[in-house]
């Protein structure tokens, strides 16, 4: 689990795991696109383990330079979900309950991506929502990490799958 925080003058980063094999290097897949200050966090899949930064600057744009952070977190760090929780852009939180419902909403921007990472030795990732998802309920499996991609303000509200049935009502009688 890492942690990337962008200095005052950064355009934008992409984050690259790293293939190494016996004789060569090469990039693997992009892991994070990563725009302002941060702190945008992010799961290293188990497969790497090392990996690249590269800044990208947009045409027109000559503030590229700048400071950059990145750390290692460890799970007590992360936020615990429940309840609602509000953020932006990148996010890493960290679940610790059975199956539930979780309602999803961008509150700015233009949506993201919900992807859950058990939290056993094989790490299996399940994507939850697909594209740029802007508003929706999903199912979280039980304990594991949910990796929030996207850029604005989101909320997420947390339902268990206890509180979803429906109470039975003594016959005869109508709501």
């Amino acid at each position: 689990m890492m942690d990337f925080r962008g200095g005052w003058f950064t355009s934008q980063y992409h984050l690259h795991a790293l293939d190494r094999g016996p004789d060569h290097e090469s990039l693997g897949p992009c892991l994070a696109t990563i725009m302002g200050l941060g702190p945008n966090r992010f799961v290293l899949p188990p497969r790497y383990r090392s990996f690249r930064i590269r800044r990208f600057s947009t045409r027109g744009n000559s503030v590229t330079h700048g400071p950059w952070h990145l750390r290692v977190l460890r799970l007590d760090e992360l936020t615990q979900l429940g309840g609602e929780v509000t953020g932006k852009h990148w996010d890493l939180l960290n679940y610790s309950g059975g199956a539930a419902r979780l309602g999803f909403e961008w509150t700015s921007g233009e949506g993201g991506e919900l992807t859950f990472r058990t939290l056993t030795d094989s790490g299996q990732e399940q994507r939850l929502t697909e594209g740029q998802a802007l508003r929706g309920t999903v199912t979280l499996p039980g304990e594991g990490l949910l990796q929030i991609r996207g850029h604005g303000r989101w909320r997420l509200t947390l339902r268990p799958e206890s509180s979803q049935r429906t109470s039975r009502r003594p016959p005869g009688r109508r709501a």
